[in-house]
């Protein structure tokens, strides 16, 4: 693995982490009960509202550490070892709150797809094709 690979995989993944917490923070300054989301067995159509928004930016986060992959390297392996350091951090979380499992499944299924536009619409002209691998 190159130097510029290495570089490309730890920006996206701070890139992406660096971003969901600050988007979380925002949250939590706007909605300060979306703090308790997690770990409550029901929730309200509110609480359903802020998770919906919370998923929204946790996957934006990914888009944009898509984007930044594909600007430093064009290899299609570097979104593959982002996205699954991602998943284990988020099969992490879903360990330490239990709820609620459908916002981690999504969350789970959301993170390739998210990365991956994020690094294609990065591509100048298709560029970042799959013929990248090697």
């Amino acid at each position: 693995m190159k130097w510029k690979d290495s570089l490309a995989i730890a920006s996206g993944f701070f890139t992406i982490v660096f971003l969901c917490i600050a988007f979380a923070l925002l949250e939590s300054q706007i909605y300060p009960e979306s703090a308790e989301l997690f770990g409550k067995t029901s929730l309200n159509s509110h609480e359903q509202y802020l998770l919906l928004l919370k998923l929204t930016a946790n996957l934006f986060s990914c888009f944009l550490g898509g984007l930044v992959i594909a600007f430093i390297s064009k290899k299609i392996q570097n979104i593959i070892w982002v996205s699954a350091f991602i998943t284990i951090v988020i099969i992490w979380l879903w360990y330490s709150t239990n709820n609620p499992t459908l916002f981690w499944i999504i969350s789970i299924l959301g993170i390739f797809p998210s990365i991956y536009l994020g690094y294609r619409l990065a591509g100048k002209n298709g560029e970042s094709k799959v013929s990248h691998i090697s």
